[in-house]
């Protein structure tokens, strides 16, 4: 194969690059758009550092390239109005890097472009190694929608150092629902996509759905749901309506590739001529299915943690599929190689006064889920969905464990249950093991992290609130986790505008979850 160009050719020019995990550390999936049809669908890269610094060319010593596909996605996939009204054609591509050195440093090149772009490949399951990722929901678009997201500016410039600190800096970036509010708008979708690409061109950007990538209400064309569910997902109890505007999860399914845990097949390209929803997410929702449903539901492993990534939009009831496969998926996960388990989602099971839809939606999730996620011992949860950031104390059944020091507030635009020290231990007491009161008697809790305040418009949190509330702050701002080996995780709520940690906490393992690796 010929030499890639150095110049961008007409309508080929890559925009809107980002990257997300593959299956495991050696893959990376590459995303992006053109203006035009019948253009390249060809990364080439390299390790950093094998090169002199000049363009890619495939063939040259050292140099892979990656081979993928386009499609075409237009508001002909859409579910229905008035996503299905406005009228747009995007031509998607994506490839696939593979046979990475895991831990390593790339350069890479997007055909049609001179740009030289460099990543970091993912990290091999190990229990002691340590990273830092990002986590917050709610976010929307700085532009055309900056009225309904007037914090999001302040925060994707943050999230800019984050990615450029010279000392740590992010090794991932999760965003869980709530991703553009688009709703239906194609424009504020590019609009989007364009604000991340400095970042989402170098970290993985990893999404979960929200329901503003997926409320609907079923159209009278012929229509296609990414999840493959035969309908919208509203139950009698819940608030969900068409927040999506038509989307259905479409343009998000589309537009973020997400990974297939490594023990599942991973689904293959749509064929010719085949709509874009029919295979964006093709886990399926028949009876006894528990293949993974990227992005609706899936897996992936990154260093010392496991994470799980499930759908609050779609069903999670017992006898799902999406439920059948969770379970699955935290009862492989191998505690030893990965002691950290972490459940992204967008709706969270523990919701704040005043919320009261917000939280009937919150008591059936926990009803569903909470006692397989801490019969599996997870560590924490993060959620978007209540514009607002908060966290609980390590709790299961509305009860904090053993330990846990309840204490006072502390002002305006901030509340605590624990000490006003800035860094704050998840629960502990002196003289017995963490989880465990003095008798020796020890309890697994799950710390619940709601971060939706990261540029949508705030909501409140009133003052009085349940034993549960750790802490609360109304400011925009985003998540930074810090994991320091098997034991030990630093969660920060660092503030959009001012850069300051808002929020600070120590989350360590129980003795109950230490439990769970049993070395021979």
């Amino acid at each position: 194969m010929g030499p890639m160009s150095e110049e961008p050719q007409s309508g080929c020019s890559p925009s809107q690059v980002h990257i997300a995990l593959g299956r495991d550390a050696t893959e990376m999936h590459v995303s992006w758009k053109t203006a035009n049809a019948n253009c390249p669908s060809e990364v080439t890269f390299r390790q950093a550092g094998s090169g002199d610094g000049q363009l890619l060319r495939a063939g040259a010593p050292g140099v892979s390239n990656a081979v993928g596909y386009s499609f075409l996605l237009s508001e002909r996939d859409m579910c229905s109005e008035p996503a299905a009204s406005n009228e747009f054609m995007l031509y998607l591509h994506r490839a696939k890097m593979t046979n990475l050195v895991p831990s390593s440093e790339y350069e890479y090149q997007v055909a049609g472009s001179s740009t030289l772009r460099r990543l970091r490949s993912g990290v091999e399951p190990h229990p002691e190694h340590s990273f830092t990722f990002l986590a917050f929901g709610d976010m929307g678009d700085a532009v055309h929608a900056a009225a309904k997201s007037p914090g999001a500016a302040d925060t994707l410039a943050r999230l800019q150092q984050e990615v450029d600190a010279e000392q740590d800096p992010a090794s991932l970036i999760l965003h869980v629902g709530d991703i553009s509010y688009a709703n239906g708008d194609p424009d504020i979708w590019d609009s989007f996509m364009d604000g991340i690409q400095p970042i989402a061109s170098r970290v993985p950007y990893m999404v979960a759905i929200g329901n503003h990538e997926y409320g609907y209400r079923k159209g009278s064309g012929k229509m296609v749901d990414p999840s493959g569910a035969a309908g919208p997902y509203q139950p009698s109890w819940g608030n969900f309506g068409p927040d999506s505007r038509g989307e259905c999860g479409v343009m998000t399914a589309r537009r973020f590739h997400m990974p297939q845990h490594p023990s599942q097949d991973e689904l293959e390209q749509p064929a010719p001529g085949t709509p874009a929803g029919a295979n964006a997410g093709a886990g399926g929702n028949a009876a006894g299915d528990v293949r993974p449903n990227a992005p609706f539901w899936y897996s992936f492993d990154y260093g010392s943690v496991h994470f799980t990534v499930i759908s609050t939009e779609n069903d999670l009831s017992p006898s799902s599929s999406q439920y059948a496969w969770l379970e699955k998926d935290l009862a492989a996960v191998d505690r030893c190689a990965t002691p950290w388990l972490v459940v992204l989602l967008h709706r969270p099971l523990y919701v704040v006064y005043p919320h009261k839809s917000n939280r009937e939606v919150g008591a059936h999730l926990r009803a569903s889920i909470e006692d397989l996620l801490q019969q599996h011992r997870v560590d924490l949860t993060v959620a978007g969905h209540v514009h607002s950031y908060y966290r609980t104390c390590p709790v299961y059944d509305e009860a904090c464990i053993p330990g846990f020091d309840q204490g006072s507030e502390d002002g305006d635009d901030y509340f605590h249950h624990s000490s006003s020290s800035s860094n704050r231990r998840s629960g502990s007491s002196s003289g017995s093991e963490y989880g465990c009161d003095g008798d020796g008697n020890c309890k697994h809790g799950i710390v619940h992290f709601t971060i939706g305040s990261a540029g949508h418009k705030l909501s409140e949190v009133e003052r009085g609130q349940e034993e549960w509330l750790a802490a609360s702050v109304q400011r925009y701002g985003f998540g930074r986790f810090r994991v320091e080996g098997s034991d030990r995780l630093v969660a920060e709520y660092v503030g959009s505008e001012s850069g300051r940690v808002l929020d600070s906490v120590e989350v360590r393992a129980t003795a109950e979850r230490q439990a769970m690796c049993r070395k021979e």
